[in-house]
């Protein structure tokens, strides 16, 4: 018969983390607590957020969520870090705004290759254009990622619904920029042809 002890002290402590096998000897019940945590809000592309940990789309493997049935908003409220990321694409739609106007006054589209000082104001156009570009990009993305990371953070299915075709909307926002942008650019390079070949004449 061996001569060691039972030690009611000691703990039974597996290598594997978090398993079963990590418990104390003297309370096993205790490892198996009866009160279930409440599900995560985050969608199953960030399921390290909860813990203060990165997430990403390795190798392109996104993951759709699942809607619960009966739909269930949360968070609710929104935690500080929800809330600042919802604001987030809201002052980005401030920006896009403000570009998008100061674009529109410019009317970069409508100056033409001889007229004087062209350039310096396609440029100018140029930049706006850019600015509004960026700013609608930024809204897009922001607006898809917070869905694909608080899947159940709407009203309801059909404020989901909305949130994501107004995504789309500045996708297409984005599109028509590019190609202003594009127009302006263009008339930038026929301006400088021209003042080239006025300074070889």
């Amino acid at each position: 018969m061996s001569n060691r002890g039972w030690d009611p002290n000691k703990r039974v402590i597996s290598d594997r983390r978090g398993s079963d096998a990590d418990y104390d000897i003297r309370s096993p019940q205790s490892s198996h607590v009866g009160v279930q945590p409440p599900p995560s809000y985050y969608g199953p592309n960030f399921v390290n957020s909860g813990q203060g940990r990165s997430s990403s789309f390795t190798y392109g493997d996104i993951k759709e969520p699942k809607i619960p049935d009966p739909y269930v908003k949360r968070p609710q409220p929104y935690p500080p870090s929800v809330e600042a990321e919802y604001y987030a694409y809201k002052t980005n739609e401030t920006q896009y705004t403000a570009a998008k106007k100061a674009l529109a006054l410019a009317k970069p589209i409508s100056v033409g290759k001889n007229e004087p000082n062209a350039l310096p104001r396609l440029q100018a156009g140029e930049q706006l254009a850019t600015d509004q570009l960026v700013a609608s990009n930024s809204i897009a993305a922001s607006r898809s990622g917070f869905d694909h990371k608080y899947p159940t953070a709407y009203e309801d299915v059909e404020a989901k619904t909305t949130h994501q075709k107004v995504a789309k909307t500045w996708l297409s926002r984005s599109t028509r920029t590019r190609r202003q942008r594009e127009t302006i650019r263009g008339k930038m390079d026929d301006v400088r042809r021209i003042q080239q070949n006025d300074a070889d004449f």
